[in-house]
């Protein structure tokens, strides 16, 4: 009886974590940019991608870096319009 009493406070307790867990996993960053610094790093993107396209990197290896850049700038290109255009309003 005591065996199995440990395993129900045992899976109890896992359940509990897991319920703790679920409402922790995703977090929001924001980070603030001026528009110089922004339009910086942008450019600086465009370049490493182009170095890397013009590089002696395997077609793999390129392909990723290509992808994980234009990810990176599409991200930016979305975070910098969420914030420059304005909420629209309910008429």
């Amino acid at each position: 009886m005591k065996k199995n009493n440990n395993l129900l406070k045992g899976v109890f307790i896992g359940m509990g974590v897991m319920v703790l867990t679920a409402f922790a996993a995703e977090k929001t960053f924001t980070l603030k940019f001026s528009e110089t610094d922004i339009n910086k790093h942008y450019q600086k993107l465009s370049v490493i991608r182009q170095i890397v396209d013009n590089s002696n990197l395997s077609h793999q290896e390129v392909v990723y870096v290509t992808k994980a850049i234009d990810s990176l700038q599409a991200e930016i290109l979305t975070q910098v319009k969420a914030q420059i255009e304005p909420a629209p309003t309910k008429k």
